[in-house]
C-alpha cells in the first residue's frame, strides 16, 4: 500500500462514541495521559516505520484534545505512541510530509486513562511459532526474502532464520507453541532441513537427552561444522567445486555451517596434502615422502633426524622478512580492534535479546565480520610468506636427502606441518642393543582413521571406585600426569631461575652428601627429551597449546644450531646471558618428566608449585579428554564439585555417554580440574632450596669456575634435547655458583 494513499477523510462518529479524524502529524503530541512510560527501543520503533512504511498504519491512533501552549500541537495521544514515534522517524527521514495525515479516533477527555489502558493491557502477543509459519507462507507466496527483510525492518539473514523455522516439522512446531520445546531446542533441529529425520530423532531421544546441545550433536553425527581444522584446511570453496554440500548454519555468527559430505572432504584432505609433498619432494630433492592428517610421535620416533645446515639472511632477503613481519604485526594489530569491536555490538544485540535486529545493525556487524576475515585471510598469507622465506634459509646436504624424506601431516588448526630431513632407521648392530629398537614402517598415509586420530580419550578424577577397581587406571593416570609436564615444560622453559634452581637442586647430592632416590626425581638431567614419550602417553597433547608452544620454541633454536657437533661449546659460549639462559631453560624443561601410571603417587609437585601452575589454562575436561574414561559416579561427582550439590542429578538416569556428553557441556568454561592435575601449594619456593643447603665453603669453591661458561658447557651437555646427536652429554648441569661447587666437590673426590 502507498501512504499516499491515505487521503483526508471526513470526520465520522464511531459506534463507541469516538470521532474518526485524519489528522496532520505535525498537531500530534504523546498526551500526559498515556498510561505507557517504559520507551520504546529504537529498533521497535524502526521496525514499525518499515511496516508503516509498506502496508500504512493498520490500527488508528487515540487521541484527546490537548493542546500545547505556545505550539500548533492540538491533539495528545493517549494510545498508539510508538507509531507517533515510527511515523515522527519517517518524517525526519523525508520518507513522509510534516503535515501527513494519520487515521485517529478522537477519544473524550475524562476515558483518556481508561482507553490508553485497554489497549495496552488487553492484547496478546503473537507466538514466535506462528511468526515463523507467517514468514514461511509469505516466501511461499512468492515473496522475496530481501522484500521481507525490508518491510518488516530486519536484516536478510533473520528473515532466513525465520523460514528455516518455520519450515521445521509441523509436530515440532506444534510442541513448541504449546510450550513442551523451548527457543534453543528448536533452533537445534534446524541443524538439518530433513522433517522426517528431526522427528525420528525427537521420538529416539529419552527426556534427559532433549537438551539443545544433545539434539544439535545427535544430529551432526556424520558431519563435520565448518570451523574443523580440516574443512579450513581444505576450504570451503574447494569443498563446494568438488560437489560437496554446506549447510549454513543461521544461528551462529560468522559463515558457519555443517559439511554434509565428510568422506568427500577427507578426499579433497589426502589430495591437497599429497600434492604439498610432492612439490616438496620435487623442488628440494627429497628422496620419499608421506603424509598423514596428525603426525604421531611414536612414527616419529621411528626416524633419524638430520641436521640442518643454516645460512645468513641476505641484505635483501632481511628487508623483505622485516617488512612482512612489520605487515604481520600491523594486521594483528588491526584485526584484535575490529575484533574487540564487533565483540562490542554482538555483545549489544544479545542484550536485546527478544527484539527484532535493526538492518541497519545488522549489515553493520556482517560487514565487521567481513573486514574481520578479510584482515584474517591476509595474516594468513603474510604468514605463509615469512614461513616460506624463512625456510629458504635452511638446506639440508645433497647427501642427506638422497636417502632422507619428509612427511607432510596437518597441524590441527588448519594449516600444515612439515617435517624435513627424516632418515629412516636400519637394524641396530649387536652392541647397541640397548639402544631404542629399530623400526622400518613409515606413518601411514591417507585420513581414513580422521576421526580416532584427532580425538582422543583421556583422563579419570582420582577418587575410591566401587568394588576395589582403581578409578583412575593406570592409563589414564599416565595421560593425565602427561598434560601436567607439557604444561610444566612450557611453563619452566620461560623461568631460568626455576630451572636453575631445580637443576641445582638436582645435583646437590655433590654438596650435602645426602642420597637423592633418582627415579623419583621429576627432573631427569640427562640431555634427554621426554616430548616423545609425553606424546605416546597422551596421543591428544598433539596441536594442544602447550605442545604448539614447546614446538615452537624447539624449532627457533633448533634452526640456530651449529651442524657440527665440534662447533656447539665455542657457538655456546658466544651467546649473550639471555641467550643462554633461555636456551638453558628450554634443555631443563625437556628433560622434565612427572607422569605416573598411578594417581596416588604424583611427582613434581614441588615444581608445580614453583611454576605455578595451573592446567586448566592449557587443558579442559571433554567428553573425549576425560568423562568417556572415568565411572559414571566420577562424572556426577565431577559435575557437583564444579556447580555445585543437586546439579549431578538430571545424570543419575542417564546412560554413561549421555552423562559425558551433559557433563562437558556444564563444565565448559568452568575451569574445573580432576585432583591430580590441581596443584599443591608450597611453604617455599624452590628457588630457595639450594642456598639454603649450600656450605659456607661452596663460594670459595665456586671461584674455580666462571658462571658465564658453566652455564654454557650445562646448555652444551643439554643440546640432545633440541636436536643435535653429535654432543658428547656431561654428567651434570652447571647452572650456576651453586653448580659449579657442585661439579668441584665431585671433581676433588674423583682424584
Amino acid at each position: 500500500m502507498n501512504l499516499s494513499d491515505q487521503t483526508n477523510l471526513a470526520s465520522n462518529v464511531t459506534p463507541n462514541g469516538g470521532t474518526e479524524m485524519d489528522i496532520p502529524f505535525d498537531k500530534l503530541h504523546i498526551s500526559s495521559k498515556n498510561t505507557r512510560t517504559k520507551p520504546h527501543t529504537q529498533q521497535d520503533i524502526e521496525c514499525r516505520a518499515a511496516s508503516i512504511k509498506a502496508y500504512g498504519i493498520l490500527n488508528r491512533l487515540q487521541v484527546i484534545i490537548e493542546p500545547v501552549p505556545g505550539s500548533d500541537k492540538e491533539y495528545g495521544i493517549v494510545a498508539g505512541g510508538g507509531r507517533y514515534l515510527s511515523l515522527e522517524l519517517l518524517v525526519n527521514k523525508g520518507v513522509l510530509p510534516t503535515d501527513f495525515p494519520v487515521k485517529c479516533d478522537v477519544r473524550p477527555v475524562d476515558e483518556a486513562i481508561a482507553i490508553s489502558l485497554a489497549e495496552n493491557t488487553n492484547r496478546a502477543p503473537l507466538h514466535e511459532a506462528d511468526e515463523f509459519v507467517a514468514f514461511k507462507a509469505m516466501a511461499d507466496e512468492g515473496k522475496a526474502i530481501e522484500t521481507i527483510a525490508e518491510h518488516f525492518g530486519i536484516n536478510v539473514r533473520t528473515v532466513q532464520q525465520r523460514l528455516r523455522l518455520g519450515g521445521l516439522h509441523p509436530q515440532l512446531i506444534d510442541l513448541y507453541r504449546n510450550g513442551k520445546l523451548d527457543a534453543e531446542q528448536v533452533r537445534a533441529f534446524c541443524r538439518t532441513s530433513d522433517q522426517e529425520r528431526q522427528l525420528q530423532v525427537w521420538n529416539s531421544l529419552t527426556q534427559y537427552e532433549r537438551s539443545a546441545w544433545y539434539i544439535r550433536n545427535k544430529l551432526a553425527r556424520e558431519t563435520l561444522d565448518t570451523s574443523d581444522p580440516m574443512v579450513k584446511f581444505v576450504g570451503l570453496d574447494l569443498y563446494r567445486e568438488a560437489g560437496g554440500v554446506v549447510t549454513t548454519d543461521l544461528f551462529s555468527q560468522g559463515d558457519e555451517g555443517i559439511v554434509e559430505d565428510v568422506a568427500l572432504l577427507h578426499q579433497l584432505a589426502v589430495d591437497k596434502l599429497r600434492g604439498i609433498a610432492n612439490e616438496i619432494v620435487a623442488s628440494e630433492g627429497w628422496s620419499w615422502s608421506d603424509i598423514t592428517e596428525s603426525l604421531n610421535h611414536r612414527h616419529r620416533s621411528e626416524f633419524d633426524e638430520a641436521t640442518a645446515e643454516s645460512r645468513a639472511p641476505t641484505e635483501q632477503e632481511q628487508v623483505q622478512l622485516d617488512k612482512l613481519t612489520a605487515e604481520r604485526e600491523s594486521l594483528i594489530e588491526k584485526r584484535d580492534s575490529l575484533q574487540e569491536t564487533l565483540d562490542q555490538m554482538l555483545g549489544e544485540q544479545d542484550d536485546c535479546a527478544g527484539q527484532e535486529e535493526g538492518a541497519t545493525e545488522g549489515s553493520s556487524t556482517d560487514a565487521l565480520q567481513q573486514q574481520v576475515d578479510e584482515v584474517e585471510a591476509r595474516i594468513e598469507t603474510v604468514e605463509s610468506a615469512i614461513d616460506t622465506l624463512r625456510a629458504s634459509f635452511v638446506t639440508y646436504a645433497d647427501n642427506v636427502r638422497a636417502v632422507g624424506g619428509v612427511i607432510v601431516a596437518l597441524d590441527g588448526r588448519g594449516g600444515v606441518e612439515v617435517v624435513r630431513g627424516l632418515i629412516r632407521r636400519v637394524q641396530a648392530e649387536p652392541e647397541e642393543s640397548s639402544a631404542q629398537p629399530a623400526v622400518g614402517s613409515t606413518p601411514s598415509s591417507g585420513l581414513a582413521a580422521a576421526s580416532s586420530m584427532s580425538r582422543s580419550t583421556s583422563s579419570a578424577e582420582a577418587t575410591p571406585a566401587k568394588k576395589g577397581r582403581p578409578e583412575v587406571s593406570e592409563r589414564l593416570a599416565n595421560q593425565l600426569s602427561a598434560h601436567r609436564t607439557a604444561v610444566m615444560q612450557v611453563l619452566m622453559m620461560n623461568r631460568p631461575d626455576v630451572a636453575m634452581a631445580a637443576t641445582v637442586q638436582r645435583l646437590l647430592e655433590a654438596v650435602s652428601r645426602r642420597h637423592r632416590y633418582s627415579d623419583n626425581d621429576a627432573l631427569k638431567i640427562s640431555g634427554r627429551s621426554s616430548l616423545d614419550s609425553l606424546h605416546d602417553k597422551a596421543s591428544d597433547l598433539n596441536g594442544m597449546r602447550a605442545s604448539v608452544e614447546i614446538k615452537a620454541r624447539i624449532d627457533a633454536w633448533r634452526a640456530r644450531i651449529p651442524a657440527k657437533g665440534a662447533d656447539e661449546l665455542g657457538w655456546l659460549l658466544s651467546l649473550d646471558s639471555a641467550e643462554l639462559h633461555e636456551l638453558f631453560a628450554l634443555c631443563v624443561a625437556l628433560s622434565l618428566d612427572a607422569t605416573t601410571g598411578d594417581a596416588s603417587r604424583m611427582t613434581g609437585t614441588e615444581l608445580a608449585g614453583a611454576l605455578q601452575v595451573d592446567v586448566a589454562d592449557y587443558w579442559e575436561a571433554t567428553e573425549m579428554s576425560y568423562f568417556s574414561a572415568v565411572p559414571k559416579d566420577a562424572i556426577i561427582a565431577a559435575v557437583e564439585d564444579a556447580c555445585g550439590p543437586g546439579s549431578g542429578m538430571p545424570m543419575i538416569k542417564m546412560k554413561k555417554g549421555d552423562a559425558a556428553k551433559y557433563a562437558e557441556q556444564k563444565l565448559a568454561g568452568t575451569r574445573w580440574l580432576p585432583a591430580m592435575l590441581r596443584t599443591q601449594a608450597v611453604a617455599a619456593p624452590l628457588e630457595a632450596v639450594a642456598k639454603e643447603s649450600l656450605p659456607e665453603a661452596a663460594p670459595q669453591i665456586a671461584e674455580t669456575a666462571d658462571a658465564a661458561d658453566v652455564i654454557a658447557v650445562d646448555a652444551y651437555a643439554a643440546l640432545e634435547s633440541v636436536g643435535s646427536s653429535t654432543g658428547e652429554p656431561l654428567d651434570a648441569v652447571l647452572a650456576n655458583d651453586a653448580a659449579a661447587a657442585s661439579v668441584a666437590v665431585t671433581a676433588v673426590d674423583t682424584e
